[in-house]
């Protein structure tokens, strides 16, 4: 997925979370993200599962309640990033940066820490 197509994605998902015309949930099922600037991004409530976000920079993203099952996050930098409520079920996290993170009720369950 190039930077563009995921700007509009991202578009619609916060028109999505405001209940907007136009909105739609951000659909990333298996993406390729890999190092992708997500710095501050709202991922709130989006589908992730699967995803390739290898070295991406999630700082201060918020991920709450996000479906991030079996997701590649090897190397990724979440740091402040809220994971609240988000689904991390197999997800590798293999050196990725969690400091700060917000992990309450974050399932981690068969996560690769």
């Amino acid at each position: 997925m190039n930077n563009q197509e995921l700007q509009i994605v991202l578009e619609k998902h916060q028109k999505w979370l405001k209940n907007e015309e136009g909105g739609e949930r951000a659909n990333l099922v298996e993406a390729d993200l890999v190092e992708a600037d997500l710095y501050v991004a709202n991922l709130e409530k989006a589908d992730l599962e699967g995803a390739n976000l290898a070295g991406a920079n999630l700082v201060g993203a918020d991920l709450e309640g996000a479906n991030l099952s079996g997701a590649n996050l090897r190397e990724a930098n979440l740091r402040w990033a809220n994971l609240e409520g988000a689904n991390l079920r197999w997800a590798d996290l293999v050196g990725a940066n969690l400091y700060g993170a917000n992990l309450v009720e974050a399932n981690l369950e068969s996560a690769n820490l």
